[in-house]
């Protein structure tokens, strides 16, 4: 064969290599960095990034409006239809207090107020930790005391849809998940405790829950294996025509579920701690983590869906609570004391690894080019989301801080400990 036709063949080859690579890249692309819409925790499908946003950050106090919330809360808010919505409570008797804030107002629009019981929980928890999910006819939002787990749907005006009960709430820490909507079904993680609980006691059940979101009837409910409370929110993949809900708790590892039906698909036994973070798909690459309040003995673990096997863990830094955050094959972890570090998502190797100091509860999310978090103490850092570590700058909030970040084109949100923070 002739050196020119073996050139042509091989810049054939390599140019249908390409091809295909940035074929499988823009897939990868489509289903994992969604543009619309902060409806749920973090976002479209729980991935925590933005790609556009039209708000300068780091932003100044010019920039901001205050809303006053009555109580307190860890949840994060959503945004819909000009409204966002968020739990907050009376640290108190517990009262629960569902809102509304009119966005183009700055104003609350409604609030709806429950009587609740107290009980005992982590010091960094709160009676509204958990984050609403909105679609376009109804905001969702649940909460727990020791006797009832609460499901309630309003429609955008305030007016009760429906409300459930689904019994007992079994946990050292207090409750926290978050409900999603997947395909007309309010999806709800009911993890609760059956270790290291006080003497007389009875061990919880955990449980996924499917219920009608124009009735709030049960469509499905499947028992899992129950060992601790687990708060990861559950994402989604489709597959063809089925829709599956891939989730991580400690008793039944990584899991997918059909989302119709509830039908255990998958799983892989991998943790042995508390998984608080909440399950990350990226493309064919799940990651979830586990861990506990001292640090010891974190985990990340990559898992490829498509193959069955794992790809990498990581034990340096791995967060416990704030769940990773990925953007042009980077991997983010942000952990709980206040180190980043950034990880080639293909391969598992630690890009950097830096100390910015502070403690953390909220998820690190990355709106356009730069990844944010805020500490307990409410100083907000944000970095470039990028394979050289660099700090483009810090904001003081000025209150305590543990909720996550939500974002839209043109607003952010941030959802201190007893106000809203909305930044244009």
């Amino acid at each position: 064969m002739k050196k020119s036709t073996l050139c042509r063949l091989a810049l054939a080859t390599q140019l249908c290599f390409f091809i295909g690579f940035a074929f499988e890249v823009s897939c990868c692309a489509a289903e994992t960095l969604p543009t619309t819409g902060w409806e749920r925790f973090r976002g479209p499908n729980g991935q925590g990034v933005l790609p556009e946003c039209t708000v300068q950050i780091p932003w100044t106090q010019s920039q901001v409006q205050r809303i006053a919330l009555p109580g307190t809360g860890n949840g994060s808010p959503v945004m819909s239809q000009g409204k966002a919505f968020l739990l907050s409570a009376d640290p108190k008797d517990a009262t629960r207090n569902v809102i509304a804030i009119d966005l183009a107002k700055n104003q609350i629009a409604w609030n709806k107020s429950f009587p609740s019981a107290t009980y005992s929980m982590h010091k960094y928890s709160s009676y509204a930790s958990s984050t609403p999910c909105v679609d376009d006819k109804s905001v969702y939002v649940a909460w727990a005391d020791p006797e009832n787990v609460v499901v309630k749907a309003f429609s955008h005006i305030g007016d009760e849809q429906w409300s459930r009960s689904l019994g007992r709430y079994v946990s050292q820490h207090g409750f926290g998940t978050s409900p999603i909507i997947v395909d007309g079904k309010l999806i709800l993680l009911n993890s609760q405790d059956a270790q290291e609980l006080p003497p007389g006691v009875e061990p919880g059940q955990d449980r996924m829950l499917a219920l009608d979101c124009s009735t709030g009837k049960t469509v499905w409910e499947v028992a899992m294996p129950t060992t601790r409370v687990c708060y990861g929110v559950p994402c989604v993949r489709k597959i063809g025509n089925r829709t599956e809900l891939i989730c991580s708790t400690t008793g039944q590892g990584m899991f997918a579920m059909d989302a119709a039906n509830g039908k255990l698909l998958w799983s892989h036994d991998c943790f042995k701690q508390r998984v608080c973070s909440s399950s990350v798909l990226l493309g064919n690459v799940l990651v979830g983590t586990h861990g506990s309040g001292g640090g010891k003995d974190n985990m990340l673990v990559a898992w490829d869906i498509d193959q069955k096997k794992e790809l990498f863990r990581v034990t340096r830094s791995a967060p416990y609570v704030p769940t990773p955050v990925s953007i042009d094959g980077l991997l983010f972890l942000w952990s709980d004391n206040g180190i980043v570090s950034c990880v080639e998502l293909t391969t598992g190797e630690i890009l950097w690894n830096k100390r910015i100091g502070g403690d953390f509860s909220g998820s690190p999310v990355i709106i356009g080019k730069q990844l944010i978090n805020a500490s307990h103490d409410g100083n907000v850092t944000v970095l470039a989301a990028s394979r050289s570590f660099e700090v483009i700058g810090t904001i003081e909030t000025m209150h305590t801080t543990r909720s996550t970040i939500a974002a839209s084109k043109d607003i952010v949100l941030l959802r201190t400990d007893n106000e809203l923070l909305i930044i244009r």
